[in-house]
């Protein structure tokens, strides 16, 4: 687990913000890692836009490694609520050396590419930062530009839109309940406890670190389930960052539905977009902030019409939307 110690000082320094770069980070990262979890839509985009433009670079480096770490320097801290995409492009294109050589050392000698596996780092990573941290940092950025335009930027608006109300909502949420409630309902892996805001990684997980910050970034995004915790490290690493979470934000996919039917109405199209992967009525209805009552309903009309599967593990019964 994470924690990050937040005295007085911290308190007044936790902030939200929107990240273009950060989305797509995030769909890189599940490209890589778990395209099982992609809606069959974002999947065919992401790999198409990988292709096409020859994004290999990115792909080993945004992807991560066996063990899911991809090195945070592609996705800049962001200066403002709203950075635009070319600000955090620049960001990474001069991304201090002392970084870059500082995460991909990282990577490279077991967060990722585990050293204790027998696996060596990708051949193309390695080739490309032997021309240098500077021009590593510049390709990368021309690799994210090509990328965020082709795959991401036409759902942008949408998904900002989604961005930007989710953390509306978490802001009034504050102004009625306080910032402790508010924390401890981000995310169901994200605790705030005793003066510590905790970060709680998987069961398998033995990573564990303590560090003391003067504020914590908060970032929603559309592409993820459980808080992921970034570019928070102990003192004197080079450039330190600001410890950056990045939370699952409310509601639903943005892409628009890829098929129509006559059963499907908006509140069928949400959950036909939760249902990429197996999930209970309850964990539906938290996620799309209705009722259990409501969702069951909805969800036997979609499985009598055949668009939902349903099968049970334990006393649960998990759902699935039919053709990935």
């Amino acid at each position: 687990m994470i924690r990050i110690r937040l005295g007085s000082r911290g308190l007044g320094g936790v902030r939200f913000a929107v990240s273009p770069v950060g989305s797509a980070k995030d769909l890189l990262r599940l490209v890589g890692d778990s395209p099982g979890t992609l809606t069959p839509a974002w999947r065919a985009r992401a790999t198409e836009a990988l292709t096409r433009h020859r994004l290999g670079l990115l792909a080993v480096v945004g992807g991560g490694g066996p063990l899911g770490y991809a090195p945070d320097f592609i996705r800049p801290e962001p200066p403002a609520f709203l950075t635009d995409i070319d600000t955090a492009l620049h960001q990474i294109a001069t991304t201090p050396r002392e970084r870059i050589r500082y995460e991909l050392e990282g990577a490279v000698n077991g967060h990722a590419w585990d050293a204790g596996s027998g696996r060596p780092a990708p051949t193309r990573l390695l080739r490309a930062l032997d021309r240098g941290e500077e021009r590593f940092a510049h390709r990368l950025a021309d690799e994210m530009s090509r990328f965020w335009h082709a795959a991401l930027e036409p759902s942008w608006p949408a998904i900002r839109a989604r961005l930007e109300a989710d953390v509306a909502a978490r802001a009034s949420e504050i102004v009625r309940c306080g910032l402790g409630e508010t924390l401890n309902g981000l995310a169901p892996n994200l605790e705030w406890r005793d003066g510590e805001l905790v970060v709680h990684f998987r069961a398998e997980s033995i990573h564990q670190l303590t560090l003391e910050a003067d504020g914590v970034i908060l970032t929603p995004s559309v592409f993820v389930d459980w808080a992921l915790f970034c570019a928070g490290e102990p003192p004197g690493v080079p450039a330190p960052r600001t410890p950056l979470i990045v939370y699952p934000a409310a509601q639903v996919d943005c892409v628009p539905p890829e098929r129509e039917h006559a059963l499907i109405g908006a509140t069928r199209q949400k959950l036909l977009a939760e249902l990429g992967q197996p999930r209970t009525t309850t964990e539906v209805a938290r996620r799309l902030y209705l009722s259990p009552a409501t969702v069951s309903y909805h969800l036997q009309i979609l499985h009598r019409a055949g668009l939902v599967s349903r099968a049970r593990r334990s006393r649960e019964v998990l759902y699935q939307r039919t053709g990935g």
